[in-house]
């Protein structure tokens, strides 16, 4: 495990979901070749959903099928995905 990961994983356990996000998206990759970096985009848009940050997931969405689908589940579970 990267040190990022380490600190991120303790940040997201102690509730500091923005630190999180904000250590996880400095090496996340869409499609990576990495898969490693891959994951940490996935759990990246996860973070963002469960921060609330719907508006960066709708953002990133334009371009990213992953954020398009994380946004999605995010709204059809608070009953918003009209």
């Amino acid at each position: 495990m990267d040190d990022w990961d380490t600190a991120a994983q303790a940040a997201e356990q102690r509730g500091d979901l923005h630190k999180a996000i904000e250590l996880v998206g400095s090496v996340a990759e869409c499609y990576s070749r990495d898969p490693y970096l891959h994951n940490a985009h996935l759990w990246h848009l996860d973070l963002l959903a469960r921060a609330g940050r719907l508006d960066e997931l709708a953002s990133l969405g334009e371009s990213d099928v992953h954020a398009r689908r994380r946004l999605d589940r995010a709204l059809r579970d608070m009953d918003r995905d009209t």
